[in-house]
């Protein structure tokens, strides 16, 4: 049994093609959008109670995680919150069990009971605290492009 494809039918296989993937980009913005936007509000919630000490944890195929500590001058935390998840349909949340201790001294043992990108993202924010704190600047690590790029760099001049 022999298809006949009719002229044209490729081409519109092609511009059903390209229109989802528009539709897909578009909604991936927009909900990226939706999730900055709730970055800000609770960035800005916490920043009215005080300084805010935030650390991330990068996840490329798994969750990835935020936190934020707002903390009084002598770095207690008053209030925190945290996003974790794959999508942009994630949303933060009270991160509980953190008031009254200082962040400068937070330990792997506080963490206890969290999945583990929040655990790293909560002692990450208490080393950033510690860093900027003592005059220091936080450095940004490579994104995925850079290390690629850096990777190819090696190669070429390796001998």
């Amino acid at each position: 049994m022999y298809l006949i494809r009719m002229k044209g039918e490729e081409s519109m296989n092609f511009w059903f093609l390209l229109i989802c993937f528009g539709v897909a980009f578009l909604a991936q913005y927009a909900l990226g959008m939706m999730q900055m936007k709730s970055f800000t509000i609770n960035f800005g919630k916490l920043r009215r109670q005080g300084k805010v000490a935030i650390g991330k944890k990068k996840g490329a195929f798994r969750a990835g995680s935020i936190v934020m500590f707002a903390v009084d001058e002598n770095g207690i935390i008053l209030d925190s919150s945290y996003m974790s998840g794959v999508t942009v349909l994630a949303k933060f949340k009270k991160l509980k069990g953190f008031e009254g201790l200082n962040v400068s001294t937070l330990q792997k043992e506080d963490t206890k009971g969290f999945p583990k990108q929040v655990q790293d993202a909560i002692l990450e924010a208490s080393s950033n605290y510690n860093v900027i704190m003592s005059g220091g600047e936080v450095p940004e690590p490579p994104s995925p492009l850079q290390k690629l790029t850096g990777s190819m760099k090696n190669l070429v001049t390796q001998k």
